[in-house]
């Protein structure tokens, strides 16, 4: 018995797709023409009304962040818990509105308010394949945009978004200042390529990876969490790889500082688990030195071990099917 045609779909949807499909990436456009002539005060102001804002138009993400700020900062104060959420709503918008503000046609903006410490030169300097490592905290997206100004080629992972004519579009975008952007599918050989070369390959350390996709528990924060391997994975698999744990500073006067670099190198016979580990330790030593600067807005700790009991995890959080009691 031959399946029954399927209609078409109605005339108004095939034409909301067709126009979603071109003119989603509209939005970006008009960032780049509205944001870059601003004074620098004038992002700083938007960034900061946002961040007053912000909680009561995202109440989906503000239930995340309040939940995950409880979790991490138990003895602090409702006042303090409140500084905390502004300071990462704050933080996010400066990130969006920086991402246009920081345009090719000006490049003197990069010198003027962005700068690398002279241990991050050292470090950049060296001939070993490097692995650069951040979390979603302070200036993430920026951070590889200094980097590569000042002279130091970089390979970075992009997720896609919306059709593959905005991720496209977007990963050229964010490409301006000559990073070289990979899309997560398929990044695994041109990254290894990069780094056998003796490149630098910059990934993000702090996201949640379920069993199912290879995320290992670690300690984060103080808290176990699935988190993705990928850094050490990759520093693994190439020999004499460096890693280098970098966060982008926010500074109140509008300018970024890429702080020195907490090195790490791989151990022989180490583990990809032990040496996850090891970066998360680094990565969450910054994160709790300056706490106002991390994104708490998503399930960071989404999954709950076997053996631990549920109500000390955040409310979203639910059992993890695929950690199961070891065998006898």
């Amino acid at each position: 018995m031959s399946k029954p045609s399927r209609y078409p779909k109605p005339w108004h949807k095939r034409l909301w797709r067709w126009f979603y499909s071109h003119f989603e990436f509209l939005p970006i456009l008009l960032g780049c023409w509205l944001i870059p002539p601003l004074p620098r005060s004038t992002v700083l102001w938007l960034a900061n009304m946002g961040a007053a804002l912000a909680p009561f138009f995202d109440r989906r993400g503000a239930q995340y962040a309040r939940a995950n700020i409880n979790y991490l900062f138990p003895k602090a104060s409702p006042r303090r818990k409140a500084l905390i959420l502004r300071g990462s709503y704050r933080n996010i918008i400066r990130v969006m509105l920086d991402m246009f503000w920081f345009d090719k046609r000006h490049p003197e903006k990069l010198s003027r308010w962005t700068s690398l410490s002279p241990v991050w030169h050292d470090f950049l300097e060296k001939s070993q394949p490097k692995v650069i490592v951040t979390a979603h905290h302070g200036n993430w997206e920026m951070a590889g945009h200094v980097v590569v100004s000042a002279g130091y080629p970089l390979m970075s992972v992009g997720k896609a978004l919306g059709s593959a004519h905005t991720t496209e579009k977007l990963n050229r975008f964010r490409s301006r200042f000559g990073q070289e952007i990979v899309l997560s599918e398929g990044a695994v050989r041109p990254l290894l390529r990069t780094l056998r070369k003796g490149g630098n390959i910059a990934l993000l350390a702090d996201q949640h990876l379920s069993a199912r996709e290879g995320g290992v528990w670690t300690n984060f924060m103080g808290h176990r969490a699935r988190t993705a391997p990928t850094p050490a994975f990759f520093a693994l698999r190439v020999p004499h790889s460096l890693i280098g744990v970098a966060y982008m500073q926010a500074r109140p006067d509008g300018s970024y500082q890429c702080k020195t670099p907490i090195i790490i190198q791989p151990m022989p016979g180490e583990t990809v688990e032990r040496l996850t580990q090891r970066i998360v330790d680094a990565s969450s030593q910054l994160i709790r030195r300056f706490p106002t600067q991390w994104l708490y807005q998503y399930k960071r700790w989404r999954d709950i071990p076997y053996n631990a009991t549920p109500e000390e995890f955040p409310f979203y959080a639910r059992p993890d099917k695929h950690d199961l009691p070891p065998a006898p």
